[in-house]
C-alpha cells in the first residue's frame, strides 16, 4: 500500500473512532435524561436480587460473545486459522503496527455490536447483557503491568454500558480471561496458557485490573455486577479457585463497596458443592453462578439439566445467596426445550443469560445465536488481506446486514 492510500485509510479509521465517540456522547446525554433514571443499583437480599426500592429484579438476557473476546468458531474474526484473540492481535501488530491494530480491532467491535443490537435485545424482552472481556482489553499484549495500562482501556466498555443504559438494560462484566489464563481454552483470549494459578505476577496484575474496573464503575447503576473469573477449569484444586475468588473479591471491595460480585462454581463440575457458604468467607452482596451445557445429550437430559440446576440452588438455600445461570444454550432442540428451560429458571427464581446474542456457528435458525447468519458474508484473512479489505469485510457482519432473528424460539 502506498503512503497516500495508507494515509487515507488511517484517516477513515480515525473518522470512525471519532464518530463512535460522538455516538457515545449522545448516548450519555440520552441516558442522563431517561434510562439512567429508570435503572437503580442492584444488590442482593437473601436469595434474590433487588433494586434500591427492594423490588425483586430477575436478570434475563444474553451474552455478547465474540465481541471483546474473539472466538473464531462463532465470529468472523479470521479465515486463516489463527486460534484466538491474542494471535489475531499479534498478527495485526506485526503487519500494521500497534496503533493501526487497535483501530482495526475497534472497527471489528463497532461492526459486531451496534446501538441497534441493544434495541434488538430490549425488543426481545431482555433486561441484561453479560459482556465477556479479557486482559488484552485493558493491557497492551506486550506490556502487562501497571505502567502498561491502556489509555483506551474503558473506551469500548463505557460505550457498551452507556448504550445498554439508554435501553434500560443492565450489564454484567464477565472476566473471560484473567492475566496468564485460568484454563487452556481459547475463550480466555489466549489458548494453551493456564499460568494464572502458579504465577504471582499474573495474579497481581489480574487483581490490579479488577481494582481498576471496580474503581471506574463504582456507583454506576447500569452495571449489575462483576463476574470475577469465567470457567476456571484449569485450576489445580477447588481450594485454589476459592483462594483466587477471595483475593479478587477483596481487590474489588477495596475500590467498590456497593456492586454485586458474581462467583462461579466451575472446578470439577457445575454445582454448588464446590462453593462455600459466603458467610464463612465474609463475602456479602454476592451471587453464585453456574453454567448449564449438556453436550450431545438427548432432549430429556437437556431439560433435566435445567431442573437439576434449580434443585441444586434450592438444596443450598441455607447459603442465602441468589442463583444465576450465566451461560446455557438449548437452541439445538425445538422451541419447547428452550421454553422449558426458560420456564424452569424463571419459576425457580434464578437469573440467566444464554449464550449467545449472535454467532456464526450455523445458518439461521440452526446456530448458537438469537441472531444467526442469513448468508455467509466474507471473512478476512488477517494474515494476508489488505487493511482496507479487513475493514470492508468486517463491516459486512453487522446484525442488520448479515443476520436474521431466530424466530423458532419463544420468549416470555
Amino acid at each position: 500500500m502506498n503512503k497516500i492510500a495508507a494515509g487515507h485509510l488511517t484517516s477513515r479509521l480515525h473518522v470512525r473512532i471519532a464518530l463512535r465517540l460522538a455516538a457515545c456522547f449522545l448516548i450519555i446525554l440520552a441516558c442522563s435524561h431517561s434510562a439512567l433514571a429508570q435503572l437503580s443499583m442492584l444488590q442482593t437480599s437473601g436469595r434474590s436480587i433487588v433494586d434500591s426500592n427492594g423490588n425483586v429484579v430477575q436478570l434475563r438476557g444474553v451474552n455478547l460473545g465474540g465481541f471483546m473476546v474473539m472466538e473464531p468458531w462463532m465470529c468472523p474474526c479470521d479465515s486463516g486459522g489463527l486460534p484466538d484473540t491474542y494471535s489475531i492481535i499479534s498478527e495485526l501488530d506485526s503487519r500494521f503496527g500497534v496503533a493501526e491494530e487497535q483501530a482495526l480491532i475497534r472497527d471489528y467491535q463497532q461492526d459486531w455490536i451496534t446501538t441497534a443490537d441493544f434495541a434488538n435485545i430490549k425488543a426481545a424482552g431482555f433486561n441484561a447483557v453479560r459482556v465477556p472481556v479479557w486482559w488484552g482489553n485493558f493491557y497492551p499484549i506486550n506490556n502487562v503491568s501497571n505502567s502498561g495500562w491502556r489509555s483506551d482501556a474503558f473506551t469500548e466498555l463505557d460505550w457498551i454500558v452507556n448504550a445498554a443504559a439508554a435501553q434500560g438494560i443492565y450489564v454484567i462484566i464477565d472476566m473471560h480471561g484473567v492475566v496468564g489464563g485460568q484454563s487452556t481454552s481459547d475463550d480466555t483470549g489466549q489458548q494453551n496458557q493456564n499460568q494464572y494459578w502458579t504465577n504471582d505476577n499474573d495474579q497481581g496484575n489480574t487483581a490490579y485490573m479488577w481494582w481498576q474496573i471496580a474503581n471506574h464503575y463504582n456507583g454506576n447503576p447500569t452495571v449489575a455486577g462483576y463476574d470475577l473469573i469465567n470457567e476456571p477449569t484449569g485450576a489445580p484444586s477447588n481450594s485454589a479457585v476459592i483462594s483466587a475468588d477471595a483475593s479478587l473479591y477483596n481487590s474489588v471491595r477495596s475500590a467498590d463497596p456497593s456492586h454485586i460480585i458474581i462467583i462461579e462454581g466451575t472446578w470439577g463440575s457445575w454445582d454448588w458443592s464446590m462453593l462455600p457458604n459466603p458467610s464463612s468467607e465474609g463475602w456479602t452482596n454476592v451471587v453464585y453462578e453456574m453454567h448449564e451445557y449438556q453436550w450431545n445429550a438427548s432432549q430429556s437430559v437437556v431439560e433435566q439439566g435445567s431442573v437439576n440446576q434449580v434443585n441444586d440452588f434450592n438444596n443450598h438455600s441455607s447459603y442465602n445467596v441468589p442463583g444465576y445461570i450465566g451461560e446455557w444454550n438449548d437452541f439445538q432442540y425445538d422451541s419447547s426445550t428452550w421454553q422449558y428451560s426458560v420456564n424452569t429458571y424463571n419459576n425457580g427464581g434464578e437469573s440467566w443469560t444464554f449464550w449467545a446474542y449472535k454467532a456464526t456457528s450455523g445458518l439461521n435458525p440452526n446456530g448458537w445465536g438469537l441472531y444467526n447468519p442469513s448468508y455467509w458474508a466474507t471473512t478476512p484473512n488477517v494474515s494476508t488481506s489488505s487493511e482496507s479489505d479487513i475493514i470492508s469485510d468486517w463491516a459486512q457482519w453487522t446484525t442488520a446486514n448479515s443476520f436474521a432473528f431466530n424466530s423458532s424460539l419463544g420468549f416470555n
